[in-house]
């Protein structure tokens, strides 16, 4: 070997450097794949309950039933109506549970309040859907895989509602059974049990 030609050796940073580059590679390829693997796995499970809920029996758009009234509602909705989606709803039997959840308050006081409350709650509804139409329920399918008791002439509904997007929307809805039918109270809290309403 001549003298003069030198050996080249890399730092031991250049080193250092090579081996954190291949290991963020590494671990940005396992992210990429484990993500890749989740999103399959959801797809795949969203599209098995679809499947499942295609084959439940259809439900008539009335009030005869609680599910029925959930779709008069969304009914109204889709048309943008204020005025049927007002008629779909029992803001009494939502003030009666805001009322009863203010523990602090007499049986005669509640009483008093029930009426101011119920128009308060219509009318905060009523600015609601005037301002945000959330849903684009021209293209939206609702389904319904169960209810269970919720009190006293109340049911909470399982719903399933198919988005234009491709995605589940799942709630649960309390539904109250009135001299004029079902009608819609509103959406539980998805942490809410129903033994909580009794």
């Amino acid at each position: 070997m001549p003298a003069n030609k030198q050996i080249y050796r890399p730092s031991r940073m250049r080193f250092v450097i090579k081996i954190g580059l291949l290991v963020a590679f590494i671990c940005a390829v396992s992210y990429a794949c484990h993500r890749m693997v989740a999103r399959w796995a959801a797809w795949r499970q969203r599209r098995k309950l679809l499947a499942e809920l295609m084959t439940l029996p259809p439900v008539e758009m009335d009030f005869s039933t609680p599910e029925g009234a959930i779709l008069c509602l969304e009914d109204a909705y889709r048309r943008r109506d204020v005025e049927a989606a007002v008629a779909c709803r029992d803001f009494t039997t939502e003030a009666k549970i805001w009322l009863l959840e203010r523990g602090n308050l007499n049986k005669q006081k509640k009483a008093e309040m029930l009426p101011e409350v119920t128009g308060t709650m219509e009318k905060a509804c009523r600015n609601g859907m005037a301002k945000n139409w959330a849903v684009d329920w021209e293209r939206a399918k609702s389904y319904f895989r169960n209810r269970g008791p919720y009190g006293d002439g109340m049911v909470a509904v399982s719903e399933v509602t198919s988005v234009p997007d491709g995605s589940l929307l799942q709630q649960r809805i309390l539904v109250a059974e009135t001299a004029k039918g079902w009608r819609v109270v509103m959406c539980l809290p998805a942490y809410q049990n129903e033994n909580n309403a009794d």
